[in-house]
């Protein structure tokens, strides 16, 4: 099994980047913000209070008992002696006052509690290069999480919460962390619902599947058929959680990572084709559903922030960690692990990529990947 390229150019013609669901979710809000200009500022500056507020010392649900997934279909991956496993970290935490850093994630939470993140996507405003950027970690990244054991980058927020996993990602990789935006299944569904449904095409396969397990948790749901389907958002929840089923010859991560841009495609197509004036009353159906500790007066600046950048560069620039030749894919604690290896190299890619011209010891900005806005 090989992992696709890390950086790309998303065109029509070309295959679009892996970016995981609940960041685009995410990014697909800040898109819709951003091209819509002052209606939707002042429609999310006046409806902020809707937003569930929550500080890193808020989160008062005990530290979770640790864990380690069981993985199945692993295939041939050989076993590592978790003990023989060095894992570095980031030997500082890089932080300039000219680019702004939000975690982005998608918790997936099944059964009470607080789940694991199902997704992690830091989002940057670089003021200084003039550039939007999207990094996506991977989420079975094997890292050091302070004050556990050593588990996949997702467990860091099922175990201490979100300062957990912020303090994980500055540990690893010396990212400095500037707020948080989390959203969980239920909360995708309603985003969903909200733009109207999504159209999804399936295969015979795909079809089986769904409408006889509970990824589609309603039954009454279970109604898809083979070629195109209008869906709701408990039917796309569904088809976007799916791995053991192939799509486009891809398996597992790959095939559900495949699906996760299939969803995001038509929900950037529902979102592109309404009105401004449906857009903005979008806005107070959606902000309920997210959980942030950003506060109102730094929120106005990220956004004014983000539209000057929006205006004077209209691409998103994206990076997936481990970077390419930065891993290998093996076993440990009886789970399939990306292991970065060596560090470093996701590090060293990850700072400059994201800080660019703001670190003087890094020289020039680091291009990256080209998306235009609406593809």
């Amino acid at each position: 099994m090989c992992m696709k390229k890390q950086e790309e150019t998303v065109t029509s013609d070309k295959k679009r980047k892996k970016i995981p669901l609940w960041g685009k979710i995410l990014i697909g809000i800040l898109v819709v913000v951003l091209l819509i200009g002052g209606g939707a500022y002042g429609a999310v500056t006046y409806y902020y209070n809707k937003m569930n507020i929550k500080g890193l010392e808020e989160d008062d649900t005990p530290a979770a008992q640790e864990y380690f997934d069981t993985d199945e279909n692993t295939g041939n991956l050989e076993e590592m002696d978790p003990e023989s496993i060095q894992l570095d970290s980031a030997e500082a935490v890089s932080s300039q006052k000219d680019v702004v850093n939000i975690l982005l994630c998608g918790e997936e939470n099944i059964g009470g509690g607080r789940g694991r993140t199902d997704s992690i996507m830091i989002a940057t405003i670089n003021k200084r290069d003039n550039q939007l950027k999207l990094t996506s970690i991977m989420r079975d990244s094997y890292v050091k999480i302070p004050g556990y054991t050593d588990n996949k980058i997702n467990a860091a927020y099922h175990n201490g919460g979100m300062k957990s996993l912020i303090k994980t990602i500055k540990t690893n990789f010396g990212i400095s962390v500037d707020g948080y935006v989390l959203v969980n299944f239920d909360s995708f569904q309603e985003i969903v619902d909200a733009v109207g449904g999504i159209d999804i095409t399936l295969d015979e396969d795909e079809v089986k599947y769904l409408n006889s397990t509970n990824y589609i948790s309603d039954t009454s749901n279970h109604t898809l058929s083979v070629g195109k389907n209008h869906m709701n958002g408990n039917q796309a929840l569904g088809f976007a959680r799916v791995r053991y089923v192939m799509r486009d010859g891809q398996y597992g991560d790959f095939a559900r990572t495949l699906r996760h841009r299939t969803v995001m495609t038509a929900l950037y197509k529902r979102i592109i084709n309404k009105s401004t004036l449906e857009i903005v009353a979008m806005i107070p159906k959606i902000l309920p559903l997210l959980t942030t500790n950003i506060e109102k007066s730094d929120l106005v600046n990220y956004i004014a922030m983000a539209v000057k950048v929006r205006d004077a560069n209209k691409k998103i620039y994206t990076l997936n960690v481990p970077v390419e030749g930065g891993y290998k894919i093996t076993r440990a604690r009886g789970m399939s692990i990306i292991l970065p290896e060596p560090l470093s190299k996701s590090v060293d890619k990850m700072q400059k990529f994201i800080y660019g011209s703001a670190l003087d010891t890094k020289g020039e900005a680091e291009e990256g990947a080209k998306i235009t806005i609406g593809q």
